[in-house]
């Protein structure tokens, strides 16, 4: 089953994404797509097809987000491990906060697709897209499957022409070993798109169904930029 990589980079140039660390970065999934096609048989050719991107957060600019599709954690691992990826690493991390380096996978899913369904929009050809990582309480796991899985066609249905797509979060976060996270990925018009949700004739029924099995839910707001 695929996961999705999500890999979160702190900037040192104070909040800016400079031109030499988006060149670097650019080189680093060069380097990684020659790897997979040498290394990886039956892996999707070119970075666009494997949800390779890019991406500048929002609220803070100084974050920078970095996404691929894997056929296993352990999979990635191959890559983390190579000699190429030593190599391009150390280029990047010249540019970043090493100490504040942070990544996930999350299960089941291919979110950042650039391709989809005649009329639908894919996300790595989205203004915006926003990440959504729903808390839940670990013994409440199957039954926020359960309620989402019975309102997600109103969230679906305000969304489109965009997909979005979930999944658990694989590794769990430091100090909340007994929370859950499902990682909602999806792509949006602008950044105030989402603030007319409320506005949806059954948002009542989403967000009341929703408030039953969740802790809380952070989201953050991304623009491609290679």
């Amino acid at each position: 089953m695929a996961v999705t990589e999500l890999v979160f980079f702190i900037t040192t140039a104070q909040g800016v994404i400079t031109p030499e660390f988006k060149a670097t970065c650019a080189d680093a999934l060069k380097v990684q797509d020659e790897w997979c096609a040498a290394n990886l048989p039956n892996a999707p050719r070119g970075q666009q097809a494997r949800g390779v991107a890019m991406f500048q957060q929002v609220e803070d600019p100084a974050v920078t987000l970095i996404t691929a599709h894997w056929e296993s954690v352990a999979e990635h691992g191959s890559w983390i491990a190579s000699e190429e990826n030593q190599r391009v690493f150390r280029a990047v991390q010249e540019h970043i906060d090493r100490d504040r380096i942070s990544y996930f996978h999350v299960d089941g899913v291919e979110a950042f697709t650039d391709s989809e369904d005649a009329g639908l929009t894919p996300v790595l050809q989205s203004p915006v897209v926003s990440i959504a990582r729903c808390f839940v309480e670990k013994d409440k796991k199957s039954e926020f499957e359960k309620v989402y899985g019975g309102v997600r066609w109103i969230h679906d249905d305000f969304v489109k022409p965009y997909v979005h797509r979930g999944g658990w979060r694989i590794e769990k976060e430091e100090c909340r070993e007994n929370v859950e996270q499902y990682v909602m990925i999806g792509g949006w018009d602008s950044v105030e798109a989402p603030m007319e949700f409320p506005k949806h004739k059954d948002f009542s029924t989403y967000a009341d169904a929703m408030k039953t099995v969740m802790l809380d839910c952070d989201i953050k707001n991304y623009r491609r930029i290679l």
